[in-house]
């Protein structure tokens, strides 16, 4: 499952986020829960819960089915140092 979890990310989920300056990345997948991190506009923009709920979700259930818990961590963006 993990294999199939990291092509999906890979080769479907990160280049789609890539052009709204957004990242996904696989975390943890066990037998009954997978956990998955995003970063940019994906996690804290406008549209973010829709990225979250309508394409990030469905996509990891057509591979892990509906009786796996799916958590999507945000990423919390880091601050520039001012010099």
């Amino acid at each position: 499952m993990r294999d199939a979890l990291q092509r999906l990310i890979d080769d479907v989920l990160n280049p789609l986020l890539e052009k709204d300056a957004s990242s996904i990345e696989l975390l943890k997948a066990e037998d009954h829960e997978v956990v998955v991190r995003v970063t940019g506009r994906a996690a804290f923009g406008v549209g973010a819960e829709y990225v979250r709920t309508g394409v990030i979700e469905p996509a990891l259930r057509k591979v892990v089915g509906n009786d796996c818990a799916i958590r999507i961590k945000k990423a919390v963006p880091k601050a520039k140092r001012r010099l």
